[in-house]
């Protein structure tokens, strides 16, 4: 790699795209058909990596979703949910390989995932990450599903937070409320992003009423600008906010829940941030596919000032540790462990006393070198 490849993989400017169409509905089949034609149409415009929206295959849980939940009704949409959730790898998603290989550019997905796993039925939030060859680069599943939303997502984990190389540069992206998880953010850009995507089921304020979330069509108070602007500015890099839309004449006939629905905040409203956190393209509502072109320029110019993973950085103050739930052994030494702690941990992961010292002598030792 020389100099030049460090940013955008050397080439002068990529151009972005963002897709701003609603998907049909718990409907996987027509939602691909959907995906491929867009896909199509902003390579033909020229766009060099294409985002869709959080769960945009086949559809946010825009609905109601409690104790109170009519359960004929609730098991009718359930069960749509689980039909229609995306498996990795599939021949849905060999659609979309073919769809992103076709078009030359990385394509970047949000879907309902259902694991692959035999003995799971678990579906997860998940962003799919695609290259320009029509290879899957990876996944990443939400860590922290928001509110409500813990009723149908499962946990992810720190696996799928990567920034991955491509042809148009390094490319990573978050989903939502992970935006305002500091430590996540962190991660990230510690691995090096020329672009990064931010997914959101649509622009909301949370605090206007009457409903918990309202559409925020000023730009001025839906949080996720605000997280996605100073990411642009941490990371140095090109932000996509990528902001759900969701049509009630895209909904199925029938549908179960129709009355428990708050789609009024899904009206779009992505945008594109500069490394420097200004817009390339400002927040836009309706139906569209919304543009941005990213000179690598403005990645130099803004590391120049500050790089906060080069120059501005402090590694010997600070340091993240990322990993599972084994990261506490980890990161203890036997001087900060009582011999209480120490039994107790021991005793949770099966191990010997004696075990666990000399696994945290190891760690400590390596620490220190």
């Amino acid at each position: 790699m020389n100099a030049q490849q460090k940013v955008l993989n050397g080439l002068p400017s990529v151009k972005v795209a963002i897709v701003q169409t609603p998907p049909a509905f718990l409907n996987k089949d027509k939602t691909l058909d959907i995906a491929c034609q867009r896909i199509e149409e902003a390579a033909a415009n020229g766009a060099n990596v294409i985002a869709f929206s959080e769960a945009w295959v086949s559809g946010y849980p825009y609905w109601g979703e409690g104790w109170e939940s009519r359960l004929g009704d609730w098991i009718d949409v359930r069960t749509a949910f689980y039909d229609n959730a995306l498996m990795i790898p599939s021949d849905d998603t060999r659609r979309l390989c073919e769809a992103a290989a076709k078009a030359n550019a990385v394509v970047i997905m949000g879907c309902n995932e259902l694991d692959s796993e035999v003995s799971s039925h678990t579906i997860y939030n998940t962003l799919l990450f695609i290259d320009n060859h029509g290879a899957i680069l990876g996944r990443h599943r939400k860590i922290m599903p928001t509110f409500v939303e813990r009723a149908v997502w499962g946990q992810g984990d720190a696996s799928g937070i990567k920034s991955y190389a491509t042809d148009f540069g390094r490319i990573g992206g978050l989903i939502c409320g992970e935006h305002l998880m500091t430590l996540a953010r962190a991660h990230l850009i510690s691995q090096g992003e020329d672009i990064h995507l931010g997914m959101f089921p649509g622009a909301f304020a949370l605090h206007t009423g009457p409903k918990l979330e309202e559409l925020d069509d000023t730009g001025n108070q839906f949080w996720g600008y605000t997280s996605c602007r100073a990411h642009a500015f941490e990371a140095g890099a090109f932000v996509m906010a990528s902001c759900g839309i969701m049509d009630e004449s895209a909904l199925p006939s029938g549908f179960a829940l129709r009355d428990t629905l708050n789609t009024d905040y899904a009206k779009g409203g992505s945008a594109v941030y500069a490394p420097i956190g200004i817009p390339m393209a400002p927040p836009t509502l309706g139906d569209t596919i919304v543009y941005a072109d990213c000179p690598a320029q403005m990645i130099k110019i803004a590391k120049a000032i500050i790089d906060t993973c080069g120059h501005y950085s402090r590694k010997d103050l600070f340091s993240l540790t990322v990993g599972g739930p084994n990261t506490q052994i980890a990161t203890q030494t036997l001087e900060s462990a009582k011999p209480s702690e120490l039994d107790r941990v021991a005793d949770r992961y099966e191990l010997s006393r004696a075990d666990l010292e000399s696994a945290l002598e190891t760690v400590a030792a390596s620490a220190s070198s």
